[in-house]
């Protein structure tokens, strides 16, 4: 079985303090020489293998809280506001060590209107908020022939800014690790969005 890169982190740390020791004992000019010629090539080659790895994992990590939250919010037939919190505060959890707090959630319910154009049921963020206006129109499905005129689709949209945490001196911008996953209610035509008393739902 072949090793990851989280796994070869640390036989790549002992090389190369190894190398660093074995470097800095070395008297010979010679050898002074080609180890201070190939110190900044394996530093960049041991913090980009550190960073590389870690955005991969990252990256993953994105793909499993929009899927797993997606999976949780079609399996009822209503969420109330404080549903809706819980889900994203235990997605999350899936996030860290790294800062949730960057992070960006959208889940929206979509269905179509009269004239079959797919348009926002309603909607809810990480801040409580509606990041899209009910009833306006929804251009973020790859295919709207998968929705029908009696049912609706749950879609969770998340957005993490990546910075680097050993290059981000250099790297001044963040890596957007976007995700989008989408599914269908399994237990009612649509998923209604109550309030946390639950007398007072989407149609």
């Amino acid at each position: 079985m072949s090793e990851t890169p989280i796994q070869r982190e640390p036989a790549m740390k002992k090389s190369f303090l190894r190398l660093a020791r074995q470097g800095l004992k070395c008297r010979s000019g010679m050898a002074a020489t080609e180890f201070a010629l190939l110190l900044p090539a394996l530093t960049v080659l041991f913090f980009g293998m550190l960073e590389t790895s870690d955005a991969m994992l990252m990256n993953r990590r994105v793909a499993v809280a929009v899927n797993t939250m997606a999976d949780l919010a079609a399996q009822t037939q209503d969420l109330t506001y404080n549903d809706v919190d819980n889900l994203i505060d235990g997605v999350k959890t899936i996030i860290e060590p790294h800062d949730p707090g960057v992070l960006s959630i959208n889940i929206v319910s979509v269905e179509l209107d009269d004239d079959d154009n797919p348009v926002v049921h309603w909607s809810r963020n990480q801040d409580g908020n509606e990041p899209y206006t009910t009833d306006a129109g929804y251009v973020g499905l790859s295919d709207d022939t998968v929705l029908n005129e009696n049912g609706s689709l749950i879609v969770v949209e998340m957005t993490y800014p990546y910075t680097p945490p050993f290059t981000d001196f250099f790297v001044k911008n963040p890596f957007n690790f976007t995700r989008q996953s989408v599914r269908w209610p399994r237990l009612s035509p649509k998923v209604q969005l109550c309030n946390d008393d639950g007398d007072d739902c989407t149609d």
